[in-house]
Protein backbone atom coordinates (compact mmCIF):
# COMPACT_ATOMS: atom_id res chain seq x y z
CA UNK A 1 0.00 0.00 0.00
CA UNK A 2 1.16 3.52 -0.81
CA UNK A 3 -0.43 6.71 0.46
CA UNK A 4 0.46 9.54 -1.87
CA UNK A 5 -0.73 12.67 -3.64
CA UNK A 6 -3.41 12.25 -6.29
CA UNK A 7 -1.04 13.60 -8.95
CA UNK A 8 1.14 10.54 -8.34
CA UNK A 9 -1.79 8.24 -9.19
CA UNK A 10 -1.97 9.88 -12.61
CA UNK A 11 1.80 9.40 -13.03
CA UNK A 12 1.53 5.71 -12.13
CA UNK A 13 -1.31 5.25 -14.61
CA UNK A 14 0.78 6.89 -17.33
CA UNK A 15 3.82 4.75 -16.55
CA UNK A 16 2.14 1.36 -16.08
CA UNK A 17 -1.14 1.85 -17.93
CA UNK A 18 -4.52 2.94 -16.66
CA UNK A 19 -6.13 0.35 -14.42
CA UNK A 20 -2.94 -1.67 -13.83
CA UNK A 21 -2.70 -0.41 -10.26
CA UNK A 22 -5.72 -0.17 -7.99
CA UNK A 23 -6.21 3.33 -6.62
CA UNK A 24 -8.53 4.13 -3.76
CA UNK A 25 -9.70 7.73 -3.60
CA UNK A 26 -10.95 8.88 -0.21
CA UNK A 27 -14.20 10.80 0.12
CA UNK A 28 -12.40 13.34 2.33
CA UNK A 29 -8.78 14.41 2.57
CA UNK A 30 -6.56 17.04 4.08
CA UNK A 31 -5.51 19.99 1.96
CA UNK A 32 -1.87 19.39 1.02
CA UNK A 33 -0.57 22.48 -0.72
CA UNK A 34 2.92 22.76 -2.11
CA UNK A 35 4.62 25.53 -0.12
CA UNK A 36 6.12 28.36 -2.15
CA UNK A 37 7.95 31.47 -1.02
CA UNK A 38 10.22 34.21 -2.21
CA UNK A 39 13.48 33.91 -0.26
CA UNK A 40 14.47 37.55 0.21
CA UNK A 41 18.18 36.92 0.82
CA UNK A 42 18.52 34.79 -2.30
CA UNK A 43 16.60 37.08 -4.65
CA UNK A 44 18.50 40.11 -3.33
CA UNK A 45 21.82 38.36 -3.97
CA UNK A 46 20.83 37.26 -7.48
CA UNK A 47 18.77 40.31 -8.44
CA UNK A 48 15.72 38.16 -9.21
CA UNK A 49 13.13 39.58 -6.81
CA UNK A 50 10.76 40.83 -9.54
CA UNK A 51 10.92 37.53 -11.44
CA UNK A 52 10.41 35.49 -8.27
CA UNK A 53 7.38 37.52 -7.20
CA UNK A 54 5.93 37.37 -10.73
CA UNK A 55 6.32 33.56 -10.72
CA UNK A 56 4.70 33.28 -7.30
CA UNK A 57 1.74 35.36 -8.47
CA UNK A 58 1.52 33.35 -11.71
CA UNK A 59 1.08 30.08 -9.81
CA UNK A 60 -2.32 31.21 -8.56
CA UNK A 61 -3.47 32.90 -11.76
CA UNK A 62 -6.00 31.18 -14.02
CA UNK A 63 -3.23 30.31 -16.47
CA UNK A 64 -1.03 28.87 -13.73
CA UNK A 65 -3.92 26.86 -12.33
CA UNK A 66 -4.69 25.53 -15.82
CA UNK A 67 -1.09 24.32 -16.20
CA UNK A 68 -1.22 22.72 -12.75
CA UNK A 69 -4.42 20.87 -13.66
CA UNK A 70 -2.84 19.62 -16.89
CA UNK A 71 -0.16 18.02 -14.70
CA UNK A 72 -2.68 16.46 -12.29
CA UNK A 73 -2.11 19.00 -9.52
CA UNK A 74 -5.51 19.88 -8.08
CA UNK A 75 -6.31 23.50 -8.95
CA UNK A 76 -7.76 25.79 -6.30
CA UNK A 77 -9.88 27.61 -8.90
CA UNK A 78 -13.35 25.93 -8.87
CA UNK A 79 -14.02 26.59 -12.57
CA UNK A 80 -10.73 24.97 -13.62
CA UNK A 81 -11.32 22.08 -11.21
CA UNK A 82 -14.71 21.51 -12.86
CA UNK A 83 -13.11 21.56 -16.32
CA UNK A 84 -10.80 18.72 -15.23
CA UNK A 85 -13.46 16.71 -13.39
CA UNK A 86 -12.34 13.51 -15.14
CA UNK A 87 -8.88 13.86 -13.56
CA UNK A 88 -9.93 14.90 -10.07
CA UNK A 89 -12.35 12.78 -8.09
CA UNK A 90 -14.79 14.66 -5.85
CA UNK A 91 -13.14 14.94 -2.45
CA UNK A 92 -14.29 16.96 0.56
CA UNK A 93 -11.16 18.85 1.58
CA UNK A 94 -10.33 20.04 5.09
CA UNK A 95 -7.39 21.82 6.68
CA UNK A 96 -5.25 20.92 9.68
CA UNK A 97 -6.88 23.77 11.58
CA UNK A 98 -10.38 22.40 10.87
CA UNK A 99 -9.80 19.25 12.94
CA UNK A 100 -6.43 19.31 14.65
CA UNK A 101 -5.88 22.87 15.87
CA UNK A 102 -2.59 24.29 14.69
CA UNK A 103 0.01 22.47 12.60
CA UNK A 104 2.29 22.51 15.67
CA UNK A 105 -0.38 20.83 17.81
CA UNK A 106 -1.07 18.22 15.12
CA UNK A 107 2.67 17.49 14.90
CA UNK A 108 2.93 17.08 18.67
CA UNK A 109 -0.11 14.81 19.06
CA UNK A 110 0.21 12.72 15.92
CA UNK A 111 3.81 12.64 14.69
CA UNK A 112 6.27 13.34 17.51
CA UNK A 113 7.91 10.31 19.12
CA UNK A 114 5.25 8.35 20.97
CA UNK A 115 2.43 10.10 19.12
CA UNK A 116 -0.60 8.57 17.45
CA UNK A 117 1.33 7.54 14.31
CA UNK A 118 3.81 5.54 16.42
CA UNK A 119 0.93 3.82 18.20
CA UNK A 120 -0.64 2.78 14.90
CA UNK A 121 2.58 1.81 13.16
CA UNK A 122 4.34 -0.12 15.92
CA UNK A 123 4.50 -3.85 15.27
CA UNK A 124 3.10 -5.81 18.22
Amino acid sequence: MLITFESEVVSVDKEFGAGKVDAVHPSASIVAENPVAVVERTVAKKGTQDAAKAYLNFLYSDEGQEIAAQHAIRPSNPAILKKYAATFKPIALFTVEDYFGSPAEAQKVHFNDGGQFDRLYTVK
